[in-house]
């Protein structure tokens, strides 16, 4: 017989609404109990926390608006505001902001205590607004740099270019020495002192793996390269693209270097004597041969350079137009300001600057890091690894 329920009896009737809220409550924390455990066993099982910026593609910083340096410099003198104008308008149309450096023109006649000979002012000249951004970047702590000069022209692809740099950058230092898997807040790794980008001619260190990229739409073909100081790295051809540990470089149009770099090149810059007549690049290549630096770069170069037609007048009638060259771009295949209209028109393609081009236009947002591998050759033989 059922139980009576009689007035003062202890026994409470809980509500029907009242219970099932009660029910709910305990399922939550029961769940909660649930994904608890599976967390904490989930941790104990890795040995550590999982956190959110390690499965960050750690690529992606080459996006952001200094090509994942922390800053990007151009040597320009501010007389030429036309040269100022276009690194102004290419950088803002490939997504990265710079920063100015003022170069300048030093006349002969005041060269004094320098070294008087045409020479020795050419090359302070060229030279010292360069010492100039490495003492800006040893004084003002900057972890790395890229430093550009003013008459350069770069691909409409330049960051997807540098991300398959990065990837090589990376992964050859590590061939070398295989036990360092150390992680790195830089895209480029933490084995480099300078990535040299923009140049006239490199030389690979023998020793060094190479990154090959077989079949890099961007990478001009020879025989329309500007001349080298340097015979081409063995193995590239048309549409191949190189990148390697170098030895020695020729032309300092675009190259990153970090802060440690930075103090090494400046404290081999005082050391110089008049005498020495030694121009930036060749101070910056003979640290990268003797070892004081490691040094990577691509090849062809992914940098060119821009002729910007001026008009000229004669000195005796100033509306009397006596030259008015072609602007025009050598170097690079898919060229930012011989583009320049074509991207500020809202044109999806971009046109390659020769005409027999295996990808007369094309599309850059459908472009990406073509695929490449390693080759290296060790004590047991050639080896070669797809990246």
């Amino acid at each position: 017989m059922a139980a009576m329920i009689t007035p003062g009896s202890p026994v409470r009737l809980v509500p029907g609404t009242r219970r099932r809220s009660l029910n709910l409550a305990i399922l939550f924390l029961v769940i909660l109990a649930l994904l608890w455990s599976l967390l904490f066993h989930g941790n104990i099982g890795h040995g550590r926390n999982v956190k959110p910026d390690e499965i960050r593609d750690p690529f992606d910083a080459i996006a952001n608006n200094t090509l994942g340096f922390e800053k990007i410099f151009a040597i320009s003198p501010v007389q030429r505001l036309d040269r100022r104008d276009a690194i102004v308008l290419a950088s803002s149309a490939t997504g990265f902001h710079v920063d100015f450096i003022d170069g300048f023109v030093l006349e002969e006649d005041s060269a004094k205590g320098l070294n008087e000979s045409k020479k020795g002012v050419e090359a302070f000249t060229a030279s010292r607004p360069h010492a100039n951004a490495v003492q800006r970047i040893v004084a003002a702590g900057i972890a790395s740099a890229l430093i550009l000069e003013d008459d350069i022209d770069w691909d409409i692809n330049i960051k997807m270019q540098l991300k398959g740099l990065a990837l090589g950058a990376q992964q050859i230092p590590r061939i070398n020495s295989p036990e360092s898997n150390a992680t790195t807040d830089s895209p480029y790794g933490d084995s480099w002192d300078v990535l040299w980008i923009g140049h006239c001619g490199i030389k690979c260190d023998g020793s060094s793996p190479i990154q090959l990229m077989p079949h890099d739409i961007t990478a001009m073909p020879s025989r329309y390269l500007p001349p080298y100081s340097y015979d081409p790295p063995a193995g590239t051809g048309n549409n191949v693209r190189m990148a390697c540990m170098i030895e020695k470089a020729a032309c300092s149009a675009a190259y990153a270097i970090t802060y440690r770099a930075s103090q090494k090149i400046l404290a081999a810059s005082t050391r110089l004597t008049d005498d020495d007549n030694m121009d930036f690049p060749d101070l910056l290549s003979g640290l990268c041969h003797n070892g004081s630096l490691e040094c990577y770069s691509s090849y062809p170069s992914l940098v060119g350079r821009w002729k910007g037609g001026r008009k000229e007048y004669s000195s005796d009638n100033d509306q009397q137009v006596v030259n008015s060259p072609m602007s025009h771009s050598s170097g690079v295949m898919y060229s930012t300001l011989g583009n320049i209209e074509h991207i500020l028109d809202g044109e999806c393609a971009v046109r390659a600057t020769i005409d027999d081009a295996i990808v007369p236009e094309l599309i850059p947002d459908l472009f990406e890091v073509p695929h490449s591998f390693l080759q290296w050759t060790d004590k047991r033989g050639g080896h070669e690894r797809a990246l």
